[in-house]
């Protein structure tokens, strides 16, 4: 795994009833952050922060919180963990993993991850997670599967859960 590098901020926000829209292009002027995506779950949104240092995403954090509609939101930074090896498709659905893994797995776990199609990034936060994971896929149901298929029978998964997002935003 690479620990020398900066890894990103994950924000899982809730939004008040029928405001996500208003929400979302109000966070697109936000330039500390480089993805935005409704999503599926216990979760409206789900944002990833640009790696920075813990000052400036506090003051990201803040800002996010000081919008209106938002609710409640819960950040898990990355310590260690896979950075993406390719480029996220505008076009191609995606999906987030909160996974929960047996103490001293976590690093073997996503390992297992970086070989699943799909497979994106994964970082390991403190919080109710153990790692936060990205995939795309050409489908949801092929997100869906690759989850529950593969996901979950992962050695030293005890839980998880996939967000799917609709029409996520990316900043270039």
């Amino acid at each position: 795994m690479q620990t020398d590098m900066n890894f990103p901020t994950y924000v899982f926000a809730t939004v008040n009833s029928g405001r996500s829209t208003k929400v979302v292009e109000e966070l697109k002027r936000n330039s500390q952050i480089d993805l935005i995506a409704p999503v599926t779950g216990r979760y409206d949104l789900v944002l990833r922060l640009k790696p920075n240092t813990p000052h400036n995403i506090y003051q990201t954090v803040k800002e996010i919180r000081n919008i209106s509609d938002i609710r409640t939101t819960d950040t898990h930074t990355g310590f260690d963990g896979m950075q993406p090896t390719k480029k996220l498709e505008n076009q191609m659905a995606l999906g987030f993993s909160l996974l929960n893994v047996q103490h001293n797995t976590a690093e073997n776990t996503i390992k297992q991850l970086s070989n699943i199609p799909g497979f994106i990034e994964a970082s390991t936060v403190p919080g109710q997670f153990d790692i936060v994971a990205l995939w795309q896929a050409r489908t949801s149901e092929e997100i869906v599967k690759a989850s529950f298929e593969k996901v979950s029978n992962l050695e030293g998964v005890f839980s998880s859960e996939t967000l799917l997002a609709h029409v996520p935003f990316f900043k270039a």
